[in-house]
C-alpha cells in the first residue's frame, strides 16, 4: 500500500492542455508533492512522464510552445480502414478468448475516436519527446510512472512504469501509448506489439487501475470530456475525486486538434481554475485546520515554558540551583521585574517591588 495520492490522467490530444492546469494548482496547494503515482493513457501518458519529473515549469513551456504544424497528423479514416485492422489483428480470434463486441458495433466507435484523438505524427512526437521530456529524470523519479498501451493482437491492456526501462525503450512505450490505430502503426517493443491504450472496449482511456492497484487511498482523476462516468465500485479501496472540465474543451478542430498557444493558454487556465473549485474549499480548510494546530501547539509551548521557570523558582527558593543554573534564573527574575515607570504608576517604589517575593500559591 502506497500512502498519498494518485493521479490518473485522460487521453484526449490538444486538450491535454488543461491537465498542466490541474497540475498548477496542485502545485500551489502543495498536493503534488503527496503524490505518490501517477497514471496515463496517449497525452495523458506524455503528461504522466511530464510530472514524474517534476518540473511544472519545463511542462508548461512545452505546451505553451507547440506548433501545429509540427504535432498535426492529416488524413482521412473511414469505417472500412478500421475493420480490415480490426481484422489484420485478430479480432475474430479474440471472441473465443474473451467476450468483445462485434466488429460492426467497434468499427464505427473506433472511427470516431481516430478522427478525434489522432493528432500527433510520429515525427511531432518523436521531437517533442526530445526535446522536452527527461527520461533520465523519469528513470530516478521517486513515484511509479504509468503508461497505458494496448498489445496486439491479443487486445490485452498493459501497464508499464516507465521508471523500470531505459530511455529509449520508455520512448517507445510513449509512442506506442499514442499510436492510434490506422493512422499509425503498432509499436515493437521486446518481441510483442502494441498500440493506443486508450482504443474503445479493447484498451483503457482512464487507466486508473495501475494506481489502485497499488493500493492507494485517494485518486484524483482528470478528465477531458464531459461524458464519462466512472463506475466507483470497481474500486473498492479507493475514493476517487473526478476533476472534470466545467467548460467543453473542444471538439475535433477546435479541441483535440487545437496544438495553439492560445489555446493551450485556456486550457491551462480553466483546469487550474476547474480543480481549485473541486479541492479549493478542502485546501482552505486543512489550511484553516493545520494553522489551528500551530496555535494549539503554541499554547502547549507557552505552558511548559512556564512551568519551566515555575519549577526553576521553586528549586531557587529551597537553595538548589546549582551555580550554571543561576544565570537563568537571573534572566528569568528580569522577566517578573516591573520596570521603574511601571512601579511609578502604580504608586510603588521601584526598589520595593524589585524586593518583593514571589507568592507561594505560584511556588
Amino acid at each position: 500500500m502506497l500512502n498519498g495520492i494518485g493521479l490518473v490522467l485522460a487521453g484526449g490530444g490538444g486538450k491535454g492542455a488543461y491537465q498542466i492546469g490541474v497540475w498548477k494548482y496542485l502545485r500551489e496547494a502543495g498536493l503534488d508533492r503527496n503524490v505518490c503515482a501517477v497514471s496515463g493513457t496517449s497525452v495523458g501518458a506524455l503528461n504522466a512522464a511530464l510530472f514524474a519529473t517534476g518540473d511544472l515549469a519545463r511542462a508548461e513551456k512545452i505546451w505553451r510552445n507547440m506548433k501545429p504544424e509540427l504535432i498535426l497528423s492529416p488524413g482521412s479514416y473511414d469505417e472500412e480502414d478500421v475493420i480490415k485492422w480490426l481484422m489484420e489483428s485478430g479480432i475474430e480470434r479474440m471472441e473465443s478468448v474473451r467476450p468483445v463486441p462485434p466488429v460492426s458495433a467497434l468499427a464505427p466507435v473506433i472511427t470516431k475516436r481516430i478522427r478525434q484523438s489522432a493528432p500527433f505524427s510520429r515525427e511531432g512526437l518523436l521531437h517533442l519527446m526530445r526535446e522536452g521530456v527527461d527520461f533520465d529524470a523519469i528513470r530516478n523519479a521517486s513515484i511509479p510512472c504509468f503508461a497505458t498501451c494496448l498489445r496486439v493482437p491479443k487486445f490485452k491492456v498493459r501497464r508499464f512504469d516507465l521508471r523500470e526501462y531505459t530511455p529509449e525503450e520508455a520512448q517507445s512505450i510513449l509512442l506506442a501509448s499514442s499510436a492510434i490505430p490506422v493512422v499509425f502503426d503498432s509499436v515493437p517493443f521486446r518481441d510483442e506489439t502494441y498500440c493506443d491504450g486508450g482504443v474503445p472496449f479493447l484498451g483503457d482511456n482512464i487507466p486508473i487501475a495501475p494506481v489502485a492497484e497499488l493500493g492507494v487511498k485517494y485518486i484524483i482523476v482528470v478528465h477531458l470530456t464531459q461524458d464519462v462516468l466512472i463506475r466507483h465500485g470497481r474500486y473498492p479501496d479507493s475514493k476517487l475525486i473526478e476533476i472534470t472540465p466545467q467548460s467543453d474543451l473542444g471538439g475535433l478542430m477546435d479541441g483535440t486538434l487545437d496544438f495553439t498557444s492560445g489555446g493551450a493558454a485556456r486550457r491551462i487556465e480553466q483546469g487550474y481554475a476547474d480543480t481549485k473549485r473541486a479541492l479549493g474549499g478542502f485546501v482552505d480548510a486543512a489550511i484553516i485546520h493545520r494553522q489551528n494546530e500551530l496555535i494549539f501547539q503554541a499554547f502547549e509551548e507557552s505552558e511548559r515554558r512556564y512551568q519551566d521557570r515555575v519549577s526553576m523558582l521553586r528549586a531557587q527558593k529551597k537553595g538548589a540551583l546549582s551555580p550554571d543554573a543561576r544565570d537563568s534564573y537571573d534572566e528569568i527574575m528580569e522577566e517578573f521585574s516591573i520596570s521603574g515607570a511601571e512601579a511609578e504608576a502604580s504608586g510603588m517604589d521601584a526598589d520595593a517591588w524589585q524586593g518583593l517575593p514571589v507568592e507561594d500559591d505560584v511556588l
